[in-house]
């Protein structure tokens, strides 16, 4: 495993604007366009991000943002050799397999009946796309971990975003912090993560959050050493992603560009008694001295 971004193969995969051009070939003969390419992967990737927002036990997250954002940077990956009607790569079945394999991968693993479960919860309450059961979502992770090869490592451009609040004291900034994280959540439904290394994207979302908030960062940039064309490459496509997505892409939609791939809608799940079964709870280690006095109970009989 490699120590650092620059010598890990998540560096030596980053590919230029004529590779993504040249990806959804299958796709395009289909019938869809290039907006309606763009459209179906910031829908499901935003998908993602709200299964994730929804999956919470006693205010505790299920899925980390880093979970969310290293299922994303699979799913680009994915789709980068696959088309969405290549052979079992449905993106309905690919969007819920990169969020389980990202949290085992990520060291935060989701019981797979539990992520079913709130992506389930997310169809009937909330109108999302239904969720593949859960044969499919094995053979889909199968899927994923075949075309991913074993390159499982991603480098999260969290870390770099909060050294350089911390170093350019921005940390008691709350406007311009929220803006930053914000902007670098929504990078992820865009093609930005193939295309540069993390600091540049999270530097790029930092100044871009400096300006919508009127913040003059210049003196502190002159201080770093950093490709500042790429820097403003990433901010003006964030903010070029924002005039475009002004409307998310709803379910609906989705569907409909699904539609002209031949991608039927899938069953919607049975919707559970108020008073029904929860998802099976997340296994923890007993705690040390709770296990000893169930030692001690045994030894006693």
């Amino acid at each position: 495993m490699a120590a650092n971004f620059w010598t890990s193969p998540q560096a030596k995969a980053l590919v230029g604007r004529q590779q993504l051009r040249q990806a959804h070939a299958g796709d395009k003969a289909a019938g869809l366009s290039e907006r309606q390419i763009s459209d179906l992967h910031a829908h499901f990737i935003a998908y993602m991000q709200q299964v994730a927002r929804s999956a919470v036990v006693e205010d505790a997250p299920l899925l980390r943002q880093r979970v969310v954002g290293t299922a994303a940077i699979y799913w680009r990956k994915f789709y980068l050799r696959n088309d969405f009607c290549s052979p079992g790569a449905d993106p309905r079945l690919l969007a819920a397999a990169c969020l389980f394999l990202a949290s085992k991968t990520e060291e935060a693993p989701i019981h797979s009946k539990v992520l079913l479960h709130y992506a389930r919860r997310l169809c009937l309450k909330q109108g999302a796309l239904p969720p593949p059961d859960l044969p499919q979502l094995v053979t889909a992770e199968a899927l994923l971990l075949e075309q991913l090869d074993g390159d499982l490592l991603v480098f999260s451009p969290y870390p770099s975003l909060a050294a350089f609040l911390q170093d350019s004291r921005l940390t008691g900034s709350e406007k311009t912090c929220e803006a930053a994280w914000s902007i670098l959540g929504d990078s992820y439904r865009s093609p930005l993560h193939l295309v540069h290394p993390p600091h540049i994207l999270a530097l790029g979302s930092l100044c871009l959050a400096a300006v919508i908030t009127q913040l003059d960062l210049r003196s502190w940039l002159q201080g770093l050493d950093a490709d500042f064309g790429k820097v403003h490459e990433v901010a003006a496509e964030m903010l070029s992603f924002y005039e475009y997505n002004a409307t998310p892409v709803s379910p609906g939609a989705a569907q409909r560009h699904l539609d002209l791939l031949g991608l039927k809608p899938l069953p919607m799940p049975q919707a559970a008694a108020p008073e029904g079964p929860q998802p099976p709870p997340q296994q923890q280690p007993r705690p040390p001295q709770q296990l000893q006095q169930q030692q001690s109970a045994v030894q006693k009989q």
